[in-house]
Parts: C-alpha cells; structure tokens; sequence
C-alpha cells in the first residue's frame, strides 16, 4: 500500500538548513519502506523547482512525498516555536514511529488530554524517548545528553551527535533528576530554545 512520508525543514531568509541531513533520512526512509522500482525524492531540485519565501525571516518548509517516491509541492508557514511548559510522561512501549509517516495519529494519542502548554514525554518500558514531535536533550548548565532510546532519528539530533554538540546516554525515567532541564530538539529548534525545568517534569 502507499504511504505518505513527509519532511520538516527550516526555512531561514530564504535558504534551507541541514538539507543534507533530511536527503539522508529521505534516502533511508525509501530504502526501507519503498516500493519496488519507485526512485528516490532529491529534495534539492524538489526547492529548486519552487518559489520559497524570500528575505528575512523564518518558515516551516513541509514536504510530502510517498513510497513511490512521487512528491508534492512543498507548502511554507511563518514559524513560532509552541511555548512548552511541563513535560508529562506516559509509556508506550509499543509505539513505533521510526519513519516521519503523514500518519500520526497513533504518535497525537498518546499526548490526549494536555495542556495548551503541555507535551508528552514518551517512556518505553521505562526508558525516555521522545516527545510526539521532538527528540530531546538534558542539560545541566555544561553540556547536553540525549537518550539513546529515541523513537524517531531526528535531523537536528543527527547533526549535533556529528558536532560533538551533545552526547548520547542511556536516560532513564529515575535519571532525569539529575539534570536541570530538559530541551527540545528537532529541525526547526537548536538546545536552549524550548527549555522544561526538570521539576516540570511529571512522571
């Protein structure tokens, strides 16, 4: 069946960032869920071929293609990062969302009943994984951690490991205390920008 897959990139005054990084994840996506004979999105001519916001500013570039390796127009939104507050942790060990699918409704139910400035902190069998749509790093004022035990691998996250910018670690539930916050990660957020005090954080 054909399977709609989508990207997420930062649109900053008029270029797009980590594209190499999005093409990997692209390239690994379609080698594992591709159908037979389908060809691969390059997502560079796919920008090249459109006409993004100009000038100054920041957008969120969202593009869908699918298992046939067929691709939509990319679509472009002014970007806001959502202010988060509290962390809510829930287990869902058998949630699986190794690949950005369109379809996200099993990855939104397990945040239902939150907050406006609420997200989900996601456990699999004890150990911190994602919230439903950001990796995430623990911080202590000198460095960032982030968990091995990721559900979704993250272009920002993939970028900062390479940069010696942060460092993988085994996080579980009982450890998140003993860092100071917690930050949230993904290709339109860098560490520090949405920070959740890990006091905030409710298991």
């Amino acid at each position: 069946m054909c399977r709609l897959i989508f990207e997420t990139v930062k649109w900053e005054d008029g270029a797009p960032r980590l594209l190499p990084w999005h093409q990997r994840r692209v390239e690994r996506s379609m080698e594992l869920h591709g159908e037979e004979g389908s060809s691969v999105p390059d997502l560079a001519s796919v920008l090249a071929g459109c006409r993004g916001p100009g000038g100054k500013g920041v957008y969120k570039c969202h593009i869908t293609y699918d298992t046939r390796g067929r691709v939509r127009n990319p679509s472009f939104e002014p970007y806001r990062p959502r202010m988060v507050r509290r962390l809510r942790c829930v287990e869902v060990p058998r949630l699986d969302y190794s690949c950005k699918w369109e379809d996200r409704a099993a990855l939104q139910s397990a945040g239902a009943g939150m907050g406006a400035d609420e997200e989900v902190l996601i456990l699999q069998h004890g150990m911190v994984t994602d919230t439903r749509y950001s990796n995430v790093v623990f911080g202590d004022g000198a460095s960032w951690v982030t968990p091995e035990t990721f559900l979704l691998p993250g272009t920002k996250r993939a970028f900062l490991l390479a940069e010696g910018a942060i460092h993988e670690r085994r996080v579980r539930a009982e450890d998140m205390g003993k860092f100071r916050f917690c930050s949230l990660i993904n290709a339109m957020l860098d560490p520090g920008d949405v920070v959740v005090r890990t006091e905030d954080i409710l298991l």
